[in-house]
């Protein structure tokens, strides 16, 4: 496993983690605030097969943490040029939670350069939209629940922490509620809060319609990320598309269904590089 970093051309530096062997790539991109350790059990088995890369994105982890460049467009930026630092070709590019968004924007801006595919894991693409399929839990911009949930991060930031661990108790023990607690707090709020509020204004869904490689869509059942997003993002999609839904699991679905996720995206993988 090859770890270094990259520096982008406004001057960050992303730290990436690279298996180096494979003629297919898989490009995991965390969750908001998270990193690569949340793909370790992942890596561990796509790696046999495929090329894995992941990494931390801007101000997550073990990243530099700049003032500039925290949305959802630059993120997009950051992707591309990583993958053309690294040299990669076809590949799946695959983005949970917030980063979903990242890889339909890259999607989009860049029209699928270097993809045989995309995964989306349990995203939200429009998480302010009115629609009734939008399960968010401030949708329609319920900006007044998203400032009591958010202010917390800068006003109360233990009490923050220990809301976003709670929405994952169910499925990981003590030992993973804090590797996720650890990982999460390398975060300066002011960069996740400027993210996090770029992300939910910005509707990714519209570029659904626009794709021309195949799309692997998890979905869990986890309050505000339900398969209602999922099977929506179904229906816009104009090429080949698969629906998992994990009907016992939350928003870790690729943790703690770890074994299933793998033989899913490997299956998926065996079909877009044929």
């Amino acid at each position: 496993m090859k770890k270094g970093y990259y520096e982008t051309t406004d001057g960050a530096f992303l730290y990436y983690e690279d298996t180096e062997v494979g003629e297919a790539t898989i490009f995991l991109v965390p969750g908001h605030m998270c990193t690569t350790k949340f793909f370790q059990k992942n890596v561990a088995a796509l790696k046999e097969r495929y090329r894995v890369v992941t990494f931390d994105c801007r101000g997550y982890g073990n990243s530099s943490k700049p003032l500039q460049g925290n949305c959802i467009e630059r993120h997009a930026d950051d992707i591309h040029e990583l993958m053309a630092y690294l040299g990669l070709s076809k590949v799946l590019l695959m983005g949970w939670s917030l980063a979903g968004s990242a890889i339909m924007t890259y999607a989009h801006k860049y029209h699928m350069e270097r993809l045989v595919g995309l995964g989306l894991l349990d995203c939200c693409l429009f998480p302010f939209s009115p629609a009734e399929w939008n399960s968010y839990n401030s949708k329609n911009y319920n900006m007044d629940d998203w400032n009591h949930k958010y202010r917390l991060w800068y006003a109360d930031p233990e009490t923050y922490l220990d809301n976003f661990c709670n929405r994952m108790k169910g499925e990981l023990n003590e030992e993973d509620l804090r590797m996720v607690r650890e990982e999460i707090k390398k975060t300066p709020p002011w960069i996740g809060f400027a993210l996090h509020s770029n992300w939910c204004h910005r509707d990714c869904t519209k570029y659904l319609r626009e794709l021309t490689v195949p799309v692997i869509i998890f979905s869990g059942t986890s309050k505000g990320h339900t398969p209602s997003l999922g099977k929506y993002y179904v229906t816009q999609i104009p090429t080949y598309c698969e629906h998992h839904v994990y009907d016992h699991c939350g928003h870790m679905l690729f943790w703690s269904q770890a074994e299933r996720f793998n033989q899913e995206v490997e299956a998926f993988m065996e079909k877009v590089t044929q």
